[in-house]
């Protein structure tokens, strides 16, 4: 959680201030993880084995699950998972050993926090070596909750350098709660789940540095950067997007920020071919990727029924407008683009992805990774809307940001509480990727409505 508390836009707070602005923080995190382990939903799918590898890391310092636990053996290596049972997809062959499938990075960064909950006794292990599913959900859903509620605290903080403290604590709250962080993220160990939290300190890290006047911290920022590489695929785009504004912004800080970034990668690159005998994880593969019929994932993403974000967030309708809206008084241009680009680049990504539906899960998963680019541009069109005179003192805007900001609660509070909501994706009317678009029957209306009868 952060502890230092920003200054004000043209004000400095003092000591008295100070304390409730920590306070606060202190409340926000507090709320957050309360609500978070208190949701009964927990999705541990792609993510199953993540804690476990954490554990074979920690303590016999070794990815190959088959040396020291009774794993199963995938019948096939290459860049697909076991497809012969459905149940252990999650793991692949590599270099004549079974390792984890996805992306590694989540496992090596829950490592201390893994380590601390095997001290009081919670293991992703049973004695005689298997698997304990009860022990990973276990540690998945305390460190998913504990992450998502520090990103709050996160959010808050960028809300504070520029926005009332009401504001603040409104949009930090609604910005968890009202988004894929409460229905996705929080609900088991995502890749999201460390990604959006490193992406939210990348977006608070440039922001800081915007705010103060000051240069970025290089080391910092790259270390950032390579890790949600190192945690999922997607984060090949901070890392092409936040270089180029590092390079338009702080040129003076790109040799530095370019040799810590190479190093990272570089560790990457050995640690996947010591583990795959690849320079990269098959995971990371490009043929997962398509190039053609892009209308119908377009669509699906931002509008359909079971998967759009405009549907299931519709708080992001009211972002984008402020920002458009008050352009010319946005205070730091070159990081509301940077947070567009990194919107529009992972939108344009999800489109090519083969299983752009996002499989087994609530709503618009794929996009949790832009919503603290979504926070940034949200300050920074708040701010200016604030500076911005208008006789009505923007009531009607601020009446539908409060609506919008309601639905989106309720939306992702359904797939947070309701089980029937998250297994629409494995029933009948979520088998297909076109189902989605199937508004007689959309996901969040699971268990409150009768499905249609044929």
């Amino acid at each position: 959680m952060l502890t230092c508390v920003p200054k004000m836009v043209g004000e400095s707070l003092n000591r008295a201030d100070a304390r409730i602005v920590v306070r606060l923080q202190t409340m926000v995190f507090l709320f957050s993880l309360v609500v978070f382990l208190v949701a009964p939903v927990v999705e541990v799918s792609d993510s199953r084995y993540t804690a476990l590898l954490s554990e074979s890391l920690l303590h016999h310092l070794t990815p190959n699950l088959d040396e020291h636990y009774k794993v199963p053996v995938p019948w096939v290596t290459g860049d697909t998972a076991n497809p012969k049972d459905a149940n252990e997809y999650q793991l692949v062959k590599a270099r004549g050993h079974v390792t984890y499938f996805f992306g590694h990075g989540s496992s090596m960064l829950s490592m201390p926090l893994v380590a601390a909950m095997n001290a009081v006794g919670i293991s992703a292990a049973t004695p005689d070596g298997r698997l304990s599913l009860a022990g990973e959900i276990r540690i998945q859903r305390l460190i998913a909750s504990t992450l998502m509620a520090a990103l709050t605290c996160v959010f808050f903080a960028m809300a504070q350098t520029m926005l009332p403290v009401t504001w603040s604590v409104v949009l930090a709250l609604g910005a968890s709660m009202g988004s894929q962080i409460f229905s996705t993220a929080s609900r088991g160990l995502w890749a999201h789940t460390w990604e959006v939290f490193i992406v939210g300190l990348i977006a608070h890290s440039t922001f800081s540095a915007e705010h103060r006047g000051a240069r970025i911290r290089s080391i910092w920022l790259a270390t950032l950067v390579a890790w949600t590489y190192y945690v999922r695929p997607t984060g090949a785009l901070p890392i092409v997007l936040v270089s180029a504004y590092v390079f338009w912004v702080h040129r003076e800080d790109f040799v530095a920020y370019t040799a810590v970034l190479a190093g990272w990668l570089a560790a990457f690159v050995g640690y996947s071919w010591t583990v795959f005998g690849t320079i990269i994880p098959p995971y990371y593969s490009a043929s997962r990727l398509k190039l053609y019929d892009l209308i119908v994932p377009l669509a699906g993403n931002l509008i359909s029924s079971s998967r759009g974000l405009l549907v299931y967030v519709p708080t992001t309708i009211f972002v984008v407008y402020v920002a458009v809206r008050y352009r010319e008084n946005l205070a730091y241009k070159p990081l509301a683009v940077l947070a567009f680009a990194q919107i529009v680049a992972l939108e344009i990504v999800m489109c090519t992805n083969k299983i752009w539906s996002a499989g087994f899960c609530y709503g618009p998963r794929f996009f949790t990774d832009a919503i603290p680019w979504f926070v940034v541009l949200a300050v920074l069109g708040l701010d200016a809307m604030r500076r911005t005179p208008d006789p009505s003192g923007h009531r009607m805007e601020i009446a539908a940001a409060i609506v919008l900001l309601a639905v989106s609660v309720a939306m992702n509070a359904r797939g947070a509480w309701s089980y029937e909501a998250l297994n629409w994706s494995a029933g009948k009317y979520g088998a297909h990727q076109t189902d989605v678009f199937y508004w007689r029957y959309p996901q969040f209306m699971a268990g409150l409505i009768e499905p249609p009868k044929e």
